[in-house]
């Protein structure tokens, strides 16, 4: 016994520590010569009883043994299937499970006849598609046969019952669609297109159609032999990920988590390619697998409905609706009659567009003439009709897009525009971007859509007027489809995409002036965003340019709905930015100046004069008016092109209340969108900012964004906007927080040991980085004319803003505005900043000081250096 399981040990263990594609044959091999092996010594054991012993039983594998996939950590379900006369004994099945379970399998070995498997069958569906997946190993052969007699028995009574448990699943997986997790981290078992779709499909196959195989489905008419090499190459697939997550991680679980990802693509050998990860080369291939078996899914049930196989499907009746030549309507269906339809590629898309106006899918002849004629697309250059009918497709839809999605699964958009193949499937490895790019394509579409429809009117009014002033603009509609078209060149992904369009738009035959705006929008879909972000609003040079940049108002309203879809289709960080960043507020600023142009003196004067008015009216029992000049006189010009009457106002009766010492200093706490405004007012002192940002993270406030405005009489103007670390966090007891302040000014508190111990503490709460990416600081005196702008791109952590604030401090670095914003799986902060002499930051030393001082902060002296 020692030297079987020795060696059935070592055999499982070197297996075990194998990743190549020959895994689950080895292991199966193994695993079915042990068991079959085992069987017959006891077998052999029985001397005069060994005949009667084996004829009355056999050993049956069962689940994804049975189906000779097995992987090394799943567990082993065996069935000896038995007649009533097998003379069976506990102590024989310890003679075979004993040595597996020894040798490290886990053995599930249960004794039954026929007729208690069918009961149990009966009163558990699932069980019953186990028996399905049976198979022989051992013993007497026609026990199985038997077997699979009385199932097609048993299935004949209930092939809806059966048919309705598998289809409610398949439901049930493809509603995971909506949720975000589920493209992030997908699960091989349980998302649309994973292995138990793959099983649907088979276990479908044999209750309808009484097929024990891919291949009968083909002669039937309900799989074709493309669509069953799919089906096998994807269940390859996603076993052998499957069965290298579970030996990596050690359990049973099936989800591809995030940090796993990385160590798979390293073990399978994937490797990066020029601004890819090797881990985003494996997820591409899981998406396409996914995808591919969504597809065939998706068509068998539609040929099983079609046929009448599903129940409750209503059988074809009236008289067909004449939609137009060679193109008619009967039961929800389109027919297409080939004589009088013309297989032209403007013939084959308008198919489609048809289907969405009518809300109509195709019937099975309409299907293969579909895709037989899918090669005149691939040529649709030559056929001037295309640019109408594609684009007629695009306005046709619905918010739903279950045509487009149709056009795009069904291969028509990759053999429309082939560049689209470049991004099908392609990823980010990051929790920011959580769609696949084709994904996020057509999810950018759909909001746009939801839009327009008034599906944002409560919570985004102004928008969804603009949107609904837009709606006839299908230029606007196609850039949504192709807007990252140029990522599978990794950076700089809008510029690519913009080179790449006019090529696209030629094949199509778009018009010139359609081409052009499209090419915009791509080309600076992203600038409304980063704008709002990464730059200070309340830079006029910067403005202007922006303006300039845009050059009409009717860009500027597409690129604003454009900007709103994508980050909407992005994924739930996406639009938690959208929702902090101040990009209507850039937006508006933007529209004044195309509206009325670059403003002149006298405008700018007239502006600030009507500021004066209404701050007056707010603060009339306070100050006069010469305290109210006075104190505009103090401000920077930036102050007062960027700051609102009610917050001038408030910055009046705040500076008030100051007192006359040193490091005094008063503040105010609004409530705003689902965080907080913190204003404090103070005598200029130095690293005040800094302080202030710490004593804020010690009370698990994550700043957005600081802004500060010093005036000539030497008081400081700070205002925070913070949101809390979590949703769930408890607000702060402000006196708690306002009394640290003071204490830390008055060197009764020691905020560098403070933070440190805070972070060491939070560490085991807070969610670590993804992907612990490499930090980069770069300095910029190109942007703005005043000032230079520092970007500043890590990972976050508790202190960051403290950190980096307090580095700037000591290179003698004043700051006036700080942005905090999301990149990615990074935080990006920004800072205009000026030197001690009130100049942009250019002497090169300092500069090169400046960079390596916070790479040495942020990464550890190994980045200082670089």
């Amino acid at each position: 016994m020692e030297s079987i399981v020795d060696s059935l040990k070592k055999q499982r263990e070197q297996v075990l520590h194998s990743s190549d594609d020959e895994v689950l044959r080895r292991h199966m091999s193994l695993l079915e010569i042990a068991v079959i092996s085992l069987h017959n010594r006891l077998v052999n054991r029985m001397a005069s009883e060994s005949e009667r012993f084996r004829s009355s039983g056999a050993i049956v594998a069962m689940g994804h043994l049975g189906r000779g996939v097995l992987g090394p950590q799943d567990p082993v379900s065996l069935l000896w299937l038995r007649t009533e006369t097998f003379p069976w004994d506990e102590t024989a099945q310890q003679e075979i499970t004993a040595p597996l379970v020894e040798a490290g399998w886990r053995v599930s070995l249960r004794c039954a006849t026929i007729p208690e498997l069918l009961e149990e069958a009966a009163s558990q569906v699932a069980f019953f598609f186990e028996l399905l997946d049976a198979r022989y190993l051992s013993g007497n052969r026609q026990l199985i046969g038997e077997l699979d007699h009385a199932l097609d028995d048993f299935i004949a009574g209930r092939q809806q019952v059966l048919f309705n448990h598998l289809y409610t699943g398949i439901r049930g997986r493809h509603a995971r669609f909506s949720r975000a997790e589920d493209w992030l981290e997908p699960d091989v078992l349980e998302s649309p297109g994973a292995l138990k779709d793959i099983d649907a499909i088979r276990y479908a196959a044999r209750v309808l159609l009484d097929v024990r195989c891919f291949d009968d489905a083909i002669f039937q008419g309900y799989l074709t032999r493309k669509e069953v090499d799919r089906l096998q190459g994807a269940e390859k697939k996603l076993l052998k990920w499957l069965n290298l997550l579970r030996a990596v991680r050690g359990d049973r679980q099936s989800v591809l988590d995030f940090q796993v990802q990385e160590i798979l693509a390293e073990k399978l050998g994937y490797s990066g390619r020029s601004g890819f990860l090797p881990v985003e080369s494996l997820m591409q291939e899981v998406h396409e697998t996914l995808h591919d078996v969504f597809c065939v899914s998706s068509e068998f049930c539609e040929r099983l409905q079609e046929t009448g196989k599903i129940e409750g499907t209503p059988a074809p009746s009236g008289e067909p609706v004449h939609v137009e030549e060679g193109v008619s309507l009967l039961s929800g269906r389109l027919h297409v009659d080939p004589a009088r339809y013309e297989p032209t590629a403007a013939n084959v898309i308008r198919l489609y567009s048809l289907a969405a106006r009518h809300g109509a899918g195709f019937s099975s002849a309409s299907r293969r003439w579909l895709h037989h004629h899918r090669s005149v697309v691939e040529t649709a250059a030559a056929d001037p009709g295309v640019q109408e009918a594609f684009l007629d497709l695009l306005a046709s839809d619905d918010s739903h897009l279950s045509v487009i999605r149709r056009f795009y699964n069904d291969g028509f958009l990759r053999a429309l525009v082939p560049e689209t193949a470049l991004v099908h499937a392609l990823v980010q490895h990051d929790a920011f971007h959580v769609y696949p790019v084709h994904e996020h394509h057509l999810r950018t579409l759909r909001e746009i859509k939801r839009l327009q429809a008034g599906e944002y009117r409560d919570e985004e009014p102004e928008l969804t007027v603009l949107a609904q002033e837009t709606a006839g603009n299908r230029w606007l509609l196609l850039a949504a489809l192709f807007h990252d078209i140029g990522k599978h060149v990794g950076s700089r992904h809008a510029k690519h995409g913009a080179d790449m369009f006019p090529v696209m738009a030629q094949r199509l035959g778009l018009s010139p002036e359609g081409t052009d705006l499209v090419t915009f929008l791509i080309r600076h879909h992203l600038l409304l965003m980063d704008t709002a972000s990464m730059r200070d609003l309340g830079d006029m040079e910067l403005l202007v340019q922006c303006a300039r940049t845009v050059g009409d108002p009717e860009k500027l309203h597409l690129l604003m709905v454009l900007s709103f879809a994508d980050m909407m289709a992005t994924g739930p960080r996406a639009v938690q930015k959208w929702r902090e960043t101040p990009v209507r507020e850039l937006y508006q600023r933007l529209a004044d100046l195309l509206e009325k142009g670059e403003p002149g003196e006298e405008i700018l004067a007239e502006r600030v004069q009507r500021l004066k008015e209404a701050v007056y009216e707010r603060v009339a029992d306070l100050v006069d008016r010469s305290r109210l000049e006075e104190h505009f006189r103090d401000m920077a010009p930036r102050y007062v092109l960027t700051s609102s009457p009610e917050a001038v106002a408030r910055h009046l009766r705040l500076e008030m209340e100051l007192g006359p010492g040193p490091d005094a200093f008063v503040w105010e706490v609004e409530k705003e969108n689902g965080g907080v405004e913190i204003t404090v007012v103070s005598r200029e002192m130095p690293g005040f900012l800094a302080k202030s940002a710490g004593i804020l993270t010690l009370h698990d406030l994550d700043i957005r964004d600081a802004r500060i405005f010093t005036k000539k009489n030497g008081v400081m103007i700070l205002v925070f906007r913070c949101r809390f670390v979590s949703p769930s966090a408890v607000e702060p007891d402000w006196a708690v927080v306002q009394a640290d302040l003071r204490r830390l000014l008055e060197g009764r508190l020691a905020l560098d040991y403070r933070i440190a111990f805070h972070a060491a503490t939070r560490g085991a709460t807070r969610p670590h980085p993804l992907i612990p990416s490499p930090s980069r600081v770069l300095v910029d005196n190109d942007s703005a004319k005043e000032y230079t702008i520092v970007e500043v791109y890590t990972m976050d952590r508790p202190g960051l803003l403290y950190t980096i604030t307090r580095t700037l401090l000591d290179l003698q670095v004043r700051i006036y505005v700080a942005k905090i914003t999301t990149k990615v799986d990074q935080v990006a902060d920004i800072f205009y900043i000026k030197n001690h002499r009130g100049e942009k930051v250019t002497d090169r030393e300092q500069v090169e000081e400046l960079r390596r001082a916070l790479l040495f902060y942020l990464d550890g002296p190994s980045r200082a250096a670089l």
